[in-house]
């Protein structure tokens, strides 16, 4: 007996000799000779977070233990090898297949995705078949292997299970093809799916008589398939999946007397190819078939159900995605088996449920209706005595359903329903039994009344799963919910209910809770009761107030509370320790987080868009985070990332906008983090020195963003690119960072978008970057101090879709092998830097551009023809350049050109004519170069999206055509040109017009009154033509005025009193977005135009930025009369007014005095008479003042605040006037209008000779007394006429004496 014992435990020694840390040392050690090739082999699987897999290192040392490896519970040997996507190289590479030698027991090997294109010589898969006698399954999929890896293949004869499919196996002859694999005598799976293999792959199949599955899907089968000579080897075949070809008919491949035997086929998939109702003649021979998809196919009209119902087995049918309507005869399945029959996406209407009466089996049904209007009968489908879920969608608006007919359906566990009118229709006594199995409902995107969610929905009191989302129900949730005590999930997402959701506070069953994206309100307090809740989702809502009513919902694993606006402090999540996912963000919580540190099962936490603020190291506690995004808060984070060290699970880190500081205790700390980081993103402010540590030991970095971070260094950190080899984005905009830019020392496969804007690096961008970051889709190095040449390299990234330098100082010419290789370009922006040359001289291959800006550089030649080649480009900006030549036609042929910019420069000749398709265009600049002539009545085709218009500074003639009428046009600037006639009523109906600038013409005529049409208009510019008449009152309707210039034309009359104008506060943009294939890539265009505008008698250019916060009125140099009268409301934000060379007459109004923000006010060169009002001193912004060359009177105004700036240039001419300024002195009591008494001989008179002013004043009496005694005299008439009008005003004095004062007159006559 102790023998026997002793036995025992030597042979449990013997199995465990060699065991090192529970495997053995010799296959631990093969294992990481794999590692080189299958990096993450010791990584498993933890998630998948921004549609990137996310890996997890493996912390146990016993290699049985990992994800990806499998072993023997008893022996302890590596059974399977789970290496699915564990490389990290994205090229082509071989594989050493011995490497599994050391496996000897090895059962299944997954190689799946690797990038694997064949094996290194000699060295391949048949090394394995004298060891590997185990090895049954064996998953190749995925990868590029081509026929060459068909014979090593061959030799695995234990093999039962063989994927191939998605590799570039193609069609060959049977010496080099599938068929070698016909000696794998025990193969019973083979899936050759996504291979271009052809029709003749069945016939190298025919003798693989073992298979009982075959996947050929996705092989480019065609029309017929026949197979002319068959050993039928196929009786064995229980599973056959053909779908995703071109197959039009089976021919014979199913017929026993001409084709092959298939007596055990159960599956046959069809889906996705090319079958019309003929398919099912074909099938008839198949009697034991229990599953068929003929799903996607061209299956049409009725099908017939003889040859249907030969298929007697039949459990499952799947006909979705057709055009069938419906079965011959109506009631003629006979499929007494079918379980399960999918008839959705295709064309019936509501009589196909008839036909589906006899399928009494039927246990699940999926049916859409189409065309169809009214009321869905379900008595129809009475029979179907076992259906347990039913999935009904209607594609037109005219469907209803009723749920009281669920009471035909006594089985009924599931519904849903896509699309229905759910409405309150009565239907027949029988169908009014309750429905008390059904157990879950779904109303998706239907229109449900509210009132039946009240009698129908709430008496279905043993739902456990309800759902009712995009239905549009509105109002508060119905009271009647409380009686759903069953339910253990509810989704009422995507509705607009609202109010409060105290219904819900009975429901005590409830696990999930889905009320998002609705309009609830107020406070949370109804589901503190839930206590059973594991998920709550309550995000984009409208509720308000504190959170503490979840913090007895102690079972809750995922919590969404994001898009509210709740505020107070996180406090109530403390209990909530079972937490695995946790978003609060966008709402106004405040206060610290030191609530969180309790919830260390927390996988995912995002706290962005909040007022959270304290200490960060709060989270330090959290060791099964994931992610953690705290952007857009008030946190201090240190740029050591110290206080997440411990976190070694954190693989997503975004901690955007809030203040990043350098940590003074990192130089005293020397641990590494253990976290392995997959997304770091610190965009925002604060500087930090030098990069952090913890970078330097980071190696599984595939998102950075380290933008807008101020480091201290003086070079590119290319060891990021190193340390990194998985690192697909990186982010360093405006990190002022200098130096030389250096690549990495070898090429990086991954890196496809490369951001280094606004920073100063310096020197030559290095010749080899497109050898060395080939991979690159973005690239972005503006506004930097690169100089030198573009590398030709660039040619080498033929990804490249973004490609920015603008804003350096590079020269030279564009490499010829960048405009051939970057195939993808799809933006190129060049501007402002010192380019030079033609444009695109040599070959030309960027057919893909849809943006190329090249604008402010020194290029010459004229616009190449190649450029016609890009038929997608939207936007073409050529501006500030030396280009010369006519514009050609073919710009005009672009169907796709939205902005067109190629001002500055030196083209001449006319506009050409088109007749291309250029209606597209949206902003139009050809500013200052040499262009003349008329303009094209062609222009005309730009009428419907035509935005902006720029062809100032040219020397065009003529007019505007008459046709051209552009709607949508905002900016029109015509400018400095010589255009001739009446304002053109081209613009009459430019409702959206911001700038209408038509300055330096000779254009004539009255200001046409429909001027009030232009309802945006902000700024008129009319200087400088030859205008007359009056300034239309109309003008008193544009309330959006900032800018009104008039000046120097023939206008006459009076100034509009109610012109309202005042500054715009915000500027007017211009902009064509261009979206990218790229996502989250988008890029714009706005031309920049100055308007020229008088201030200060000086004329500046003021652009967008600052014509923002500019406001005047010039109308100098007109024929303007009357006196000066504006509503001070209208003008209260005025900055500059220059009435000046006019004829105006009256006062100064006072009420000037209170546009407090006038900078400019001249009015000199009128007829303006009075004194000057003192008011004027209260002007503090006043910088210009002028009323030279006037009639005014009075002292000028002291020397105090403001007005003391200004000299006698700003007084002269108005004799009238005294005082300093003038060289006058005044008297304190006269004016010069009321002279006083001679005072003695000594008075000073001024400037007036008293003797020589009575001499004349006498002399002038004199002469006017005898000039009327002369006329008199001489014209009888006329004395008759004076005696009569002398006797009536006696007349009329004497009686006026006697009505007013009758007593007196009376007793002076007494």
């Amino acid at each position: 007996m102790e023998s026997k014992w002793l036995a025992m435990v030597l042979v449990v020694l013997s199995l465990g000799s060699g065991l090192c840390d529970g495997c053995l040392e010799e296959e631990r050690f093969a294992l990481f000779q794999l590692k080189p090739f299958f990096e993450f082999i010791d990584y498993k699987f933890q998630d998948l977070i921004n549609d990137d897999f996310v890996y997890e290192k493996e912390s146990s040392s016993n290699c049985c233990e990992w994800e990806r490896v499998e072993c023997n519970p008893i022996t302890r040997r590596v059974t399977h090898l789970f290496l699915n996507y564990s490389s990290n190289m994205e090229i082509d590479w071989y594989l050493n297949a011995s490497l599994f030698l050391p496996f000897e027991k090895l059962q299944s090997i997954f190689l799946r995705g690797n990038f694997i294109t064949g094996c290194v010589a000699n060295q391949g898969f048949e090394r394995l078949s004298s060891k590997l006698d185990k090895l049954e399954n064996l998953d190749l999929s995925n990868n590029h292997f081509n026929n060459s890896i068909l014979a090593s293949l061959s030799e695995l004869s234990s093999l039962k299970s063989l994927n191939l499919a998605g590799n570039v196996f193609t069609r060959s002859n049977p010496t080099n093809g599938i068929e070698m694999l016909s000696k794998l005598n025990n193969l019973e799976t083979l899936d050759l799916s996504f291979n271009r293999l052809g029709n003749n792959i069945l016939s190298q199949l025919d003798g693989f008589a073992s298979l009982k599955s075959l996947r050929l899907e996705y092989c480019e089968l065609k029309r017929t398939l026949d197979i002319q000579e068959s050993n039928n080897n196929w009786m064995n075949l229980k599973e056959l999946y053909l779908g995703g070809n071109e197959i039009k008919s089976l021919g014979s491949l199913f017929h026993e007397k001409e084709g092959m035997k298939f007596n055990k086929l159960e599956v046959l998939s069809l889906n996705g190819n090319l079958f019309n109702n003929s398919v099912f003649s074909s099938l008839v021979e198949l009697s034991n078939l229990k599953s068929l998809d003929l799903s996607g196919n061209q299956l049409e009209g009725a099908i017939y159900t003889k040859d249907l119902n030969a298929l007697s087995n039949l459990e499952e049918l799947i006909l979705s995605g057709n055009e069938v309507n419906g079965f011959i005869p109506s009631q003629g399945l006979r499929l007494m088996n079918l379980k399960h029959l999918d008839l959705s996406g295709n064309g019936f209407n509501n009589s196909i449920l008839s036909s589906l009466a006899t399928l009494s089996n039927l246990k699940t049904l999926s049916v859409g209706v189409y065309l169809f209007n009214g009321l869905t009968d379900m008595k129809d489908l009475y029979g179907l005595s076992n259906l347990e879920e039913l999935y009904m969608a209607c594609t037109t608006d005219g469907c209803s359903f009723s749920l009281q007919s669920l009471g035909l359906f006594p089985t009924l566990k599931s519904l849903s329903l896509l699309g229905f009118n759910i409405n309150e229709t009565t239907m027949p006594s029988y169908s009014r039994n309750n429905f008390t199995s059904l157990k879950r409902l779904k109303l998706l995107y239907c229109n449900v009344n509210k009132n039946l969610t009240r009698q129908d929905v709430c008496e279905s009191t043993n739902l456990q799963e309800l759902g009712i989302n995009g239905c549009n129900l509105k109002g508060s949730l119905p009271m009647c919910f409380s009686n759903l005590t069953s339910l253990k999930m509810l989704s009422l997402s995507y509705n607009q209910f609202s109010g409060n959701i105290s219904a819900l506070q009975s429901l005590t069953l409830l696990e999930s809770l889905d009320i998002s994206s609705n309009q609830f309100s107020g406070n949370i307090s109804a589901i503190q009761s839930l206590t059973l809740l594991a998920s709550l989702d309550l995000s984009s809502n409208q509720f308000s107030g504190n959170i503490l009513a979840i913090q007895s919902l102690t079972l809750l694993e995922s919590l969404d509370l994001s898009s509210n606006k709740f505020s107070g402090t996180t406090s109530a999540i403390q209990s909530l320790t079972l937490l695995a996912s946790l978003d609060l963000s966008f709402n106004q919580f405040s206060g610290n987080i030191s609530a969180i540190q309790s919830l260390t099962l927390l996988a995912s936490l995002d706290l962005s868009f909040n007022q959270l603020s304290g200490n960060i190291s709060a989270l330090e506690s959290l060791t099964s985070l994931q992610l953690l995004d705290v952007s857009n808060n008030k946190f201090h984070i240190p740029s050591s990332l110290r206080p997440f060290f411990n976190l070694s699970k954190l693989k997503y880190f975004h901690a955007d906008n809030n203040t990043i500081h350098a940590d003074d205790h990192e130089m005293s700390h020397s641990s590494a983090p253990r976290f392995r980081l997959s997304s770091i993103s610190l965009s925002c402010c604060g500087s930090v020195g030098s990069f952090p540590k913890f970078l330097y030991h980071q190696s599984e970095l595939q998102h950075v963003d380290l933008s807008n971070i101020y480091f201290k260094v003086d070079r590119f950190p290319f060891w990021l690119l190193e340390n990194n080899t998985m690192l697909v984005t990186l982010n360093l905009v405006n990190c002022s960072l200098s130096g030389p830019f250096q690549v990495t020392s070898r090429v990086h496969s991954t890196l496809s978008y490369l951001n280094i804007s606004n920073n100063a690096f310096g020197g030559n961008i290095p010749a080899r970057i497109g050898a060395h970051l080939p991979f690159l889709v973005y690239l972005n190095m503006s506004k930097n101090y690169f100089n030198g040449s573009i590398p030709s390299s660039f040619g080498d990234t033929s990804s490249l879709q973004i490609l920015d330098l603008s804003n350096n100082q590079l020269s030279g010419e564009i490499p010829e092998h960048m405009a051939m290789g970057c195939s993808s370009l799809q933006f190129l922006g060049l501007s402002n830097n010192k380019l030079q040359g033609s444009i695109f001289s040599g070959n030309f291959n960027l057919t893909s551009l849809l943006e190329l800006e090249l604008n402010g550089n020194n290029f010459t030649g004229m616009i190449p023809n190649v450029l016609a080649n890009c038929s997608y480009l939207y936007i073409l900006d050529l501006s500030n350049n030396s280009i010369y030549g006519e514009v050609p036609s073919w710009i005009w042929n672009m169907s796709e050109l939205a902005a067109l910019d190629v001002s500055r420069n030196q083209l001449f000749g006319r506009l050409p004519q088109w007749r291309g398709s250029a209606s597209n265009l949206e902003q139009v600049a050809m500013a200052d170069n040499q262009l003349e002539g008329l303009i094209p009545r062609a222009i005309c085709s730009l009428n419907l999206k035509l935005q902006f218009l720029d062809l100032s500074m040219n020397s065009l003639s003529g007019t505007l055509p008459s046709c051209f009428k552009p709607g949508s046009v905002r900016e029109v600037h015509l400018f400095k040109n010589k255009l001739q006639g009446a304002l053109p009523n081209a613009f009459h109906d430019s409702c959206l017009l911001v700038t209408l600038d038509l300055s330096y013409n000779h254009l004539k005529g009255n200001i046409p009154n429909w001027v009030s049409n232009l309802s945006e208009l902000s700024y008129l510019l009319l200087r400088r033509n030859h205008f007359e008449g009056e300034i239309p009152i109309q003008l008193c309707k544009l309330d959006r005025l900032s800018l009104i210039d008039l000046s120097q034309n023939n206008l006459s009359g009076g100034i509009p009193y109610c012109l309202k104008v005042s500054a715009l506060n915000y500027a007017i943009e211009q902009n064509i977005w261009l979206r990218s294939s790229l996502d989250d890539i988008n890029s714009s265009m706005s031309i920049e135009v100055s308007i020229e505008y008088t201030v200060k008698s000086r004329s500046y250019n003021y652009k967008r930025r600052m014509l923002q916060y500019m406001s005047g009125i010039d109308l100098s140099s007109n024929k303007l009369t009357g006196e000066i009268s504006f509503e001070t409301r209208n003008i209260m934000k005025l900055f500059t007014l220059n009435l000046s060379h006019n004829s105006l007459t009256g006062p100064i109004p006072q009420v000037f005095s209170n546009l407090k923000d006038l900078e400019s006010l001249d009015l000199s060169y009128n007829n303006l008479t009075g004194n000057i009002p003192v008011e004027f001193g209260g002007l503090h912004f006043l910088q210009y003042f002028n009323v030279s060359y006037n009639n005014l009177s009075g002292k000028t105004p002291e020397r105090i605040r403001q007005l003391g700036t200004f000299d006698e240039s700003c007084y002269v001419g108005n004799p009238f006037l005294c005082g300093s300024l003038v060289g006058k002195n005044c008297s304190p009591v006269a004016t010069p209008l009321t002279p006083k008494a001679l005072v003695g001989n000594k008075e000073d008179h001024g400037f007036i000779d008293m003797d020589a002013f009575y001499a004349s004043f006498f002399a002038c009496y004199v002469v006017v007394l005898l000039c009327i005694t002369a006329v008199l005299y001489i014209n009888p008439y006329w004395r008759q006429a004076w005696f009569y009008y002398i006797q009536m005003a006696v007349d009329s004095c004497y009686y006026f004496v006697v009505d007013n004062f009758p007593i007196n007159f009376c007793s002076g006559n007494m």
